[in-house]
């Protein structure tokens, strides 16, 4: 039977691949190879040049995976970068994060700024922040609140509500120097949304499918396609609709 030991490392250090038990990071620590692990924990900057796993993991700082990261239950307060997939019961995460690859979960709530490649997908998803998604948002839950310029190829799912994000901490923390004066305005750029009970403002969108539709303000919409109800604000447009 495996002994798995505790790694625990203050200051700098590194250590090779392999499986602990609970991995603790205090500072600056490299990892060179796959770490498998119960809990993984880091108050400072972690690199892992392989693929990361384990039950829980909570950093406060950076995580950078060259690998995929496979996790329960994922806390990010700060930065994330990772090369590979993403797959989690539960992440919420806090600050920058970018993953060049597919995030998958039940329950993720993303607040901050984020890159995704490939899709998303999950049973809740909340994003509140600047991002861009490549691929498919796909979820039974899908709460947007955008900041700045957002953008996402699809959505997918039961309940999908867009709008944008409430307060004004973006132009706070970033100030204004050089920057359009609509920068801040929270706007989402899809291609086509499909869903049971769909509202969406400030979006622009090539095609809406869904049972009941709500057009809120600030809307471009190509064409809408619904079942049951379609309501359109006086201040969006939307070129063709059509009662299914």
């Amino acid at each position: 039977m495996e002994t798995r030991q505790h790694l625990t490392i203050v200051g700098s250090g590194g250590s090779g691949g392999g499986s602990y038990n609970n991995v603790k990071v205090n500072g600056e620590a490299q990892f060179n190879g796959d770490i498998d692990c119960l809990a993984f924990r880091c108050n400072g900057t972690a690199r892992v040049y392989g693929s990361l796993k384990g039950t829980s993991c909570n950093v406060n700082g950076t995580l950078d995976i060259a690998g995929d990261f496979d996790t329960g239950e994922a806390k990010i307060n700060g930065k994330m970068e990772i090369d590979g997939n993403v797959k989690a019961r539960t992440i919420k995460s806090f600050g920058e994060t970018s993953v060049r690859g597919n995030v998958a979960g039940e329950e993720v709530g993303l607040q901050g700024y984020f890159s995704i490649n490939g899709n998303c997908e999950a049973e809740q998803l909340r994003i509140k922040g600047i991002f861009r998604i490549g691929g498919l948002v796909n979820a039974g839950e899908v709460d947007l609140a955008v900041h700045s310029r957002c953008e996402v190829k699809e959505i997918g799912g039961e309940s999908i509500r867009v709008h944008r994000s409430e307060g004004n901490v973006l132009k706070k923390l970033i100030g204004s120097f050089f920057l359009p004066a609509d920068y801040y305005e929270g706007t989402l750029n899809a291609d086509t949304i499909e869903g049971d009970h769909i509202y969406v403002e400030h979006t622009s969108a090539k095609a809406i499918r869904g049972t009941v539709v709500v057009v809120g303000p600030g809307c471009r919409i190509g064409r809408v396609e619904y079942t049951e109800r379609f309501e359109c604000h006086a201040d969006s447009s939307v070129q063709e609709q059509e009662q299914l």
